[in-house]
């Protein structure tokens, strides 16, 4: 899996870019947050019959960064040896889906990805 479309880099349009994520790293922040269980009732007075009941909850966080690496085109890449000579790279971050039905951290990064600007034109190769 990769993307393929037209890369600026230093001013020279590469026109067949070739763009695969080579790392996918991601981190879970557990915390408790306080959330509101039943709103505050008030009278006809507008005085307070019963105060707001709050609750606390488990509050996850999953966040994940992706780094890819950007080559002439798909032919420089497949050369042999030129897999680690790319000629620059590219990050980003998302939030990462963890449950059962969650797609693979690589296929979400890929969509995460192709939903900036900057990579939304890119086919999938």
């Amino acid at each position: 899996m990769a993307l393929q479309g037209s890369y600026d880099y230093k001013g020279i349009t590469l026109s067949e870019a070739y763009v695969k994520i080579t790392s996918v790293n991601y981190s879970v922040n557990e915390g408790v947050k306080s959330q509101q269980k039943t709103a505050a009732v008030y009278n006809s007075d507008g005085s307070l019959k019963s105060e707001a009941v709050f609750e606390d909850v488990a509050d996850k966080i999953t966040s994940a960064n992706w780094t890819a690496s950007i080559w002439k085109d798909k032919a420089v890449r497949d050369t042999l040896g030129k897999y680690n000579e790319s000629i620059t790279s590219t990050s980003g971050s998302f939030e990462m889906a963890v449950g059962a039905s969650a797609k693979n951290p690589v296929v979400q990064a890929y969509t995460a990805m192709k939903a900036e600007d900057a990579w939304k034109d890119y086919t999938d190769v």
